[in-house]
């Protein structure tokens, strides 16, 4: 018998001020899986992915985005349906078990910290780390995506890294 989905997304909609953008999306994840919405530009990939995770002001959301924690799979059959969460439960979800890397990282990263300092007070606020803490946890996490120096590229803004660079401290981050 396989383990259930992590995620299994079922009819979801979106709508703004009556008009659908996302049409009836099914689509499932299961543990260790990795999952790329891919289409043409406008067709709801952005719109689908910041849903689900409750960020889209002024949407009207209907259908069932059932999520299975990875330590709820531990657990047994503890499920949420992140769709009916509130905005604080989501908050709770968000960064920690569920997390979305954008596309042109320069739109999620604040220019004016370094992405160390972007990375660590993620760390310190969903894991509880302590500032030093949280710091070393930022550099090793850099270094697992591959930045070389990452130790020095800690301390980097945003705009002095390559666009891939950008996009690992996004991942990092997430």
């Amino acid at each position: 018998m396989s383990a259930p989905n992590l995620l299994d997304v079922q009819g979801l909609r979106v709508s703004f001020a009556g008009k659908e953008v996302v049409r009836g999306i099914d689509f499932s994840v299961a543990v260790g899986e990795k999952l790329a919405l891919v289409g043409e530009s406008g067709s709801g990939k952005t719109v689908t992915a910041l849903s689900l995770l409750g960020l889209v002001q002024g949407a009207q959301t209907s259908g069932q985005a059932v999520f299975r924690g990875v330590q709820d799979n531990l657990q047994g059959d503890a499920q949420t349906d992140l769709l009916a969460l509130s905005e604080r439960d989501l908050r709770a979800v968000r960064g920690r078990d569920i997390a979305m890397i954008f596309q042109e990282p320069m739109t999620a990263l604040n220019p004016l910290f370094s992405v160390g300092n972007q990375i660590a007070e993620v760390l310190q606020l969903k894991e509880g780390l302590s500032p030093a803490e949280a710091h070393q946890a930022a550099v090793a996490l850099l270094a697992d995506t591959g930045i070389p120096e990452a130790e020095r590229r800690s301390h980097s803004f945003p705009h002095q890294l390559s666009g891939g660079q950008r996009q690992r401290a996004m991942i990092a981050m997430a």
